[in-house]
């Protein structure tokens, strides 16, 4: 019982730091700065190694306080600190975009506009359907992107937590 009820702790401790982690990356980077720039793909490349990192370290910290990590366990706390984390996060998000600044969709789909157009990839009918669609859609993809990329980064943190901390059986 005592194992459930710290695996649980570790889950909703690195949950919540998965949680500030992704608020304070949103709030760093504007979803209206050009995703081309040099310095926000630095950025995002720090935060996808952090959002990764995050797992790992929980399955570290859970073997710490002394108890045995298999792979199984390992991706489980792995993916329910991705997905928790991703949880709360997408609801910021949505709370964000719903409430608390609607115009930043705008700023979102002009910045969308512009790369469609620049790429001449569709037509400016085509580039109209798209722009309506998504800004339809904008606000729930929020929330199912944060769990959807909390699931991912949980699994592979977990795996690889996993395969870093797993404890030695005695198979002879």
């Amino acid at each position: 019982m005592e194992t459930k009820k710290s695996f649980n702790n570790i889950v909703l401790m690195f949950a919540a730091l998965y949680a500030i982690l992704g608020i304070l990356s949103m709030l760093i980077k504007s979803p209206t700065q050009n995703p081309k720039d040099p310095a926000m793909v630095a950025f995002g490349f720090v935060f996808l190694f952090l959002f990764i990192g995050l797992p790992v370290l929980a399955v570290w910290y859970y073997k710490k306080q002394g108890y045995a990590v298999t792979l199984g366990n390992a991706v489980k706390l792995g993916v329910l600190v991705g997905l928790l984390g991703g949880l709360l996060v997408g609801i910021y998000a949505y709370i964000y975009f719903a409430y608390i600044n609607p115009a930043a969709i705008d700023q979102v789909m002009e910045l969308s506009r512009q790369i469609l157009e620049e790429n001449d990839m569709f037509d400016a009918e085509m580039v109209d359907k798209q722009m309506e669609m998504t800004r339809k859609f904008f606000v729930p993809m929020q929330l199912i992107g944060q769990l959807f990329s909390g699931l991912l980064y949980g699994v592979i943190g977990g795996l690889l937590g996993g395969l870093f901390f797993k404890t030695p059986t005695e198979d002879y």
